[in-house]
């Protein structure tokens, strides 16, 4: 209820931004409109639209568009006032696609409430930044440098600020994430985009101010959208490779009935421990992944040994402590995939350095390791086997806190135990998906990269 009613907030306050700037565009004592400001306006409002229609899906929950572009260049050219109504009628007619492409993504298929917030979100972030535009003097339609530096930068600032407070405040009021994990990510992951992007947002509105400047403006934006195109089909050939990987994993683990699902029950088991643990939110899914393929190179391992329900012999021990250096081997040349490596590798060592395959130890490798190692195992104890049947995430956690600074590390099973007594961390746990699109609508704005549920700036 706190948080229906904080976005209920968020989008009257943006109504009441959006009929403000519309009185100042035709009611005012000086009002903003001007026929002559027609051309310039429409072409800022096609640039907007296309640019909600046509996100980039870098993950299943991460997009980039190039609507700050847009944005931008309304602010420098027009003013806050008129950027404010564009979004506001681009955003609403906007019809995107989800991560597979199935569906398509519109008003008529949202909530009205996540519409509403997610405009009233845009609107309160444009008119923020648009203050400290005007108060440092910015004039829209003098772009002449270096005066226009400052007021646009502090304008690109204020804004991105207030957006990230308002999603930040939307995630506290819902409790649906940990915010020390978050904050960061947030303000990082935009800095590269916005530094990138600002430069091309003011050559748009170079154009939009020369005679003939919209004709300009739109073939200006035809090299935009085939640079979109292209990182399309490279994000596109990234994920086919991914997906084939994946499920080269998922067909190891259907060989064998114990061990199916085994990849993704400890990739969930791991997100969770590292949540808990408070790592940021891209080592996380660094060690998703890393979870998802440590056993790929089982594929190596005959399935006499896989599957064998007595004990290993020292050969057939050997022949099995290989796969972590056969699984580093298939995802070698893998660019994308370089990253993990050394989790699937090191994934069977221990704290005090019996493990395999190099015998490292304590701080020599990082936390990360050493929570995939637990997740590991984890499910390995509860999960039933040939010789024996599951243990209870009780007794599994017992077991581990047994070896705690010998085969794991203190720290990770401290958590590992904590979490298995209030019951966050069981097979139950491993099936709730980590980092999955909760499909909502909510977006950053001005919008250049947004997660969902949250928002594009």
């Amino acid at each position: 209820r706190v948080t229906k009613c904080y976005m209920l907030l968020i989008g009257a306050i943006g109504i009441g931004i959006g009929l403000y700037s519309f009185w100042r565009l035709f009611f005012s004592h000086a009002p903003l409109w001007s026929a002559a400001k027609l051309p310039t306006f429409c072409v800022l409002l096609l640039l907007s639209w296309i640019c909600y229609c046509l996100p980039l899906y870098v993950r299943d929950d991460c997009t980039v568009d190039l609507s700050f572009i847009s944005t931008l260049a309304s602010i420098l050219t027009l003013g806050p006032e008129f950027a404010v109504i564009i979004s506001m009628i681009s955003y609403p007619l906007s019809v995107s696609t989800t991560f597979d492409g199935k569906e398509r993504i519109h008003i008529f298929n949202t909530a009205p409430i996540k519409t509403l917030f997610n405009m009233g979100n845009c609107n309160i972030a444009l008119m923020i930044g648009g203050v400290v535009y005007y108060m440092l003097g910015g004039t829209p339609g003098n772009i002449t440098l270096p005066g226009v530096l400052p007021p646009a930068f502090f304008y690109i600032v204020l804004s991105i600020a207030a957006n990230v407070v308002v999603i930040l405040l939307y995630y506290l009021s819902s409790q649906e994430t940990d915010l020390r994990t978050m904050v960061a990510p947030m303000f990082l992951g935009l800095l590269p985009s916005i530094a990138l992007s600002s430069p091309i947002g003011y050559f748009l509105a170079m154009l939009l101010v020369m005679h003939n400047g919209a004709w300009l403006a739109l073939l200006f934006m035809l090299p935009l959208l085939l640079a979109r195109y292209s990182f399309k089909l490279y994000l596109d050939g990234q994920r086919q490779q991914y997906s084939i990987i994946r499920a080269f994993a998922a067909a190891l683990d259907a060989k064998d009935t114990y061990t199916q699902g085994h990849s993704s029950r400890v990739a969930a088991y791991t997100a969770q421990i590292a949540t808990e643990m408070g790592l940021p939110e891209q080592r996380i899914r660094r060690l998703y992944d890393a979870a998802l393929f440590h056993d790929i190179g089982k594929i190596g391992v005959p399935d006499s040994i896989l599957q064998k329900p007595s004990a290993l012999t020292p050969e057939e021990r050997a022949i099995i402590q290989r796969h972590p250096q056969t699984g580093v081997d298939i995802l070698r040349n893998l660019d994308s995939y370089q990253d993990l490596l050394p989790f699937i590798l090191h994934h069977h060592e221990f704290y005090d350095g019996r493990g395999y395959p190099d015998h490292t130890k304590g701080d020599e490798l990082p936390l990360d390791t050493y929570i995939l190692g637990a997740a590991d195992a984890f499910d390995a104890i509860t999960s039933d086997r040939p010789y024996r049947s599951g243990r209870s995430p009780q007794a599994a956690a017992s077991i581990l806190m047994a070896e705690s600074g010998k085969q794991f590390h203190p720290r990770v099973v401290e958590t590992i135990s904590a979490m298995v007594a209030r019951g966050a961390l069981g097979p139950a746990s491993s099936r709730r998906t980590p980092h999955a699109d909760s499909g909502g609508a909510l977006r950053h704005c001005p919008g250049l990269s947004h997660r969902r549920p949250s928002l594009s700036v």
